[in-house]
């Protein structure tokens, strides 16, 4: 099978962090062709060549689907890849092997493809089950590359201002495109089968010291839908989904034990955790104003 990797690059101060570098060194073994579509790095470090067959630098509007769809652009034609993989920067990982996931049974027989399938919705959309891919990561394969569907819907990304907007039109409406079209959809974890977390799920998370953040965990987790990325962790990487999100423990919406997580990919996994501490002390330190 000949793959493709269009992944989408931003650092707030234009850097390629070690934990970028680690994952394209993993996507590189297991990629026939790497591109890199950055909105804040004007060159590709030299350290990063061997890993990275074309580079592309464009301004920063459009979020990751523009840079996607740059990328895709690049590729032409894209029939001569039998799937194209599309990822960011805002997880963590691979924090063990992907070759595992990318022949994984569960997604064996889908067009498109991804390593969560969430119900959210947006804002918009109000409370109602709005299944789709989640885009940190997804792959799409010949029978959908070679679509009418999958020109229509790539011709059709423009910058948009608002990110709500985006996950609106683009993340929910690409999975909704692409079924709608007769394509099959399908992820390692899918949310629609999940139900809500168990106490003895929870558990670990919750703390006498932090009663706040406890209580904040323990309310959020019983709405639904809840985004699974975020607050089952735990179940994804059950599920053989090799990735954290950086949220997990940079904005941290439910509240999770960061420690714990830490602990877990430590722990179960060989991926060294010290690339996770780094750059969120070089968030830390730059939220702060110290670099």
């Amino acid at each position: 099978m000949a793959r493709a990797l269009v992944f989408a690059h931003y650092d707030r101060d234009g850097l390629f962090d070690p934990y970028v570098v680690d994952a394209l060194r993993t996507y590189r073994r297991v990629m026939d062709h790497v591109t890199v579509v950055s909105t804040s790095a004007q060159h590709l470090p030299a350290a990063l060549a061997p890993l990275v067959d074309r580079f592309i630098a464009r301004q920063n509007v459009g979020y990751d689907f523009c840079s996607w769809r740059a990328g895709l652009a690049a590729l032409e034609p894209t029939e001569q890849f039998d799937e194209i993989i599309c990822a960011n920067d805002s997880v963590y990982g691979p924090l063990f092997d992907l070759a595992a996931a990318l022949s994984d049974a569960r997604v064996a027989d889908a067009d498109l493809w991804g390593m969560c399938l969430s119900e959210q919705g947006t804002k918009r959309r109000g409370k109602i089950s709005c299944p789709h891919i989640q885009s940190w990561f997804f792959g799409m394969r010949r029978p959908l590359i070679a679509s009418q569907a999958f020109g229509d819907f790539w011709r059709s990304v423009v910058p948009l201002a608002n990110k709500d907007d985006l996950i609106d039109r683009y993340e929910i409406g690409m999975t909704e495109h692409f079924a709608t079209a007769g394509f099959r959809v399908a992820a390692l974890y899918d949310a629609r089968t999940a139900g809500p977390l168990s106490l003895r799920e929870m558990w670990p998370h919750f703390s006498l010291q932090e009663p706040r953040q406890s209580w904040r965990y323990f309310r959020k987790s019983r709405r639904m839908p809840h985004n699974p990325s975020e607050l089952a962790f735990q179940r994804l990487l059950d599920a053989g989904v090799p990735f954290a999100k950086v949220s997990l423990f940079w904005v941290n919406h439910y509240g999770l034990n960061r420690g714990r997580i830490l602990d877990e990919i430590g722990l179960t996994t060989p991926y060294d955790s010290q690339l996770i501490r780094a750059h969120q002390q070089r968030l830390a330190a730059a939220n702060s104003g110290l670099v």
